[in-house]
């Protein structure tokens, strides 16, 4: 199997990660095709997050004022991942692996 990089063209992503749109909180988030992608997930200053996969917490997050904070997560195909925050709009930005 030839190697494939991230935002691969041959998997549809057109060479680079795609912004996603963010809805109320919790947000989920499937992936619903048939490879592994990355998220990152950018927390607004002043928030808490919270991402949680099969009821397991992955990440808990609280950000100081006037700061935001990444965070990248690996989603493998099928996968259900949850957003929990208290404010602010958040951006989520997908890549394929």
């Amino acid at each position: 199997m030839p190697h494939r990089s991230l935002g691969d063209a041959a998997v549809g992503v057109a060479g680079t990660a795609q912004a996603q749109i963010v809805g109320a909180s919790p947000f989920s988030y499937v992936n619903s095709g048939p490879n592994t992608e990355v998220l990152y997930f950018t927390q607004p200053a002043s928030a808490t997050t919270t991402v949680a996969r099969g009821g397991v917490t992955l990440a808990s997050i609280l950000t100081p004022a006037a700061t935001t904070i990444p965070i990248t997560i690996v989603a493998p195909p099928g996968s259900t991942t949850i957003f929990t925050y208290s404010a602010g709009a958040p951006v989520l930005v997908r890549d394929v692996i």
